[in-house]
C-alpha cells in the first residue's frame, strides 16, 4: 500500500523558499584577511608562512590538514545545518551553528599541533623559552598571549603555539 500525502502548494513553495535560502551561502573558517597584525607581519601572512613553509620554517599545513582529516565530520555537520532549515530553522542561525562548530575544532587542532605537525627546531624552542624568562631574541613572535587561551599548553616546543595569537585568530565568516 502507497503512503499518500498531502501538501498545499503554499507549504510546498514555503518549502522550496527554506532550502533555497542556502543556496549561495556559506562560511569560511581559518585566518581572515582582516585578522591584524604581529609585530608588523600580517597575521594572515603568518598563517600562510606557516601552511606552505619558507627557507627557515618547515610546512605545518594546519588548514589544510585540518579540512582533510575532518572532511566526514564537517560534511555530516553541513547536513545537519541543511537540515534544520529544510525544517524552517533561520539560515543565519545555522550557518552561525556551522561556523562556531568549524572553529572550535579548528582551534582544537592547531593546538594539538605537537601530535601532529613537524616539531619546533631546537633554536626555536630555545628562543622561545629564553622569551619567556624576558631574555633578548632576535626573532619575529608568531604569536601573543590573548585572554581566551583556554586549553593552551604555552610551552616552547608545541608547533604553531607561541603566545596563541594564530590559534585565537582563527575564526568563521559568513559567506
Amino acid at each position: 500500500m502507497a503512503a499518500v500525502t498531502k501538501s498545499s502548494s503554499k507549504e510546498l513553495d514555503a518549502y522550496v523558499r527554506q532550502v533555497n535560502a542556502l543556496d549561495g551561502h556559506g562560511v569560511k573558517v581559518g585566518i581572515q584577511s582582516d585578522a591584524g597584525n604581529e609585530e608588523g607581519t600580517s597575521i594572515l601572512d603568518i598563517a600562510i608562512y606557516n601552511e606552505f613553509g619558507t627557507e627557515t620554517i618547515p610546512a605545518r599545513p594546519f588548514i589544510r590538514e585540518f579540512a582533510q582529516k575532518n572532511e566526514k565530520v564537517l560534511g555530516m555537520a553541513m547536513e545537519r545545518v541543511a537540515a534544520r532549515v529544510e525544517k524552517g530553522g533561520s539560515v543565519d542561525a545555522a550557518l552561525a551553528t556551522l561556523g562556531e562548530f568549524a572553529q572550535q575544532h579548528q582551534q582544537a587542532h592547531v593546538r594539538a599541533s605537537k601530535s601532529w605537525a613537524e616539531p619546533n627546531a631546537k633554536s626555536t624552542v630555545q628562543a622561545k623559552s629564553r622569551a619567556r624568562k624576558g631574555g633578548s631574541v632576535i626573532s619575529m613572535t608568531l604569536l601573543r598571549v590573548q585572554p581566551s587561551t583556554a586549553g593552551i599548553s604555552l610551552q616552547s616546543d608545541v608547533p604553531l603555539i607561541d603566545h596563541g595569537v594564530l590559534v585565537n585568530a582563527i575564526r568563521w565568516e559568513k559567506t
